[in-house]
């Protein structure tokens, strides 16, 4: 019975018969103004509690040991506010590997950096951490594209 309906279903289609909405193509739903409002304030409420959390992650460990306040960068690592990145491509993504990963001491760039970044930053990190200290570490060069939050 199903390959019947398949078969029906490929001859609808060489023939060029309609089929109903949204059989043909998965069609997304046009949603109103308002509700589109209502998301997008929602996706920016979480995107700035990802950027809130990841500066307390980042101001209260290991990071700003290593990196200085606010990512300016400091005798032991790099400067995480300039858009250069030394060991990662400078994507959310890139930057969460690398905090996941962290980075060994033979693959510094700069041999006057003297402690390796251990995974997590030496920090025990649930995988929303490593989501929320990325995107604050990525504002750092991007900006928050908040408002009122200088980006």
């Amino acid at each position: 019975m199903t390959r019947s309906i398949l078969c029906g279903v490929a001859l609808c289609i060489l023939a060029g018969v309609a089929l109903p909405r949204g059989v043909a193509a998965q069609e997304a739903p046009t949603l109103p103004d308002e509700v589109r409002g209502w998301l997008e304030a929602d996706q920016l409420q979480r995107w700035a509690a990802l950027i809130e959390e990841g500066d307390s992650l980042f101001n209260s460990g290991s990071c700003r040991r290593c990196h200085g306040v606010a990512g300016v960068g400091g005798r032991n690592g790099p400067d995480l506010s300039d858009g250069e990145w030394v060991q990662s491509d400078g994507t959310l993504a890139g930057i969460r590997e690398t905090i996941f990963w962290g980075v060994r001491r033979r693959d510094f760039s700069d041999p006057a950096w003297r402690f390796q970044m251990n995974p997590g930053g030496g920090l025990d990190l649930e995988w929303n951490q490593y989501r929320a200290l990325a995107a604050y570490v990525w504002s750092l060069s991007n900006g928050s594209f908040l408002p009122n939050r200088g980006g």
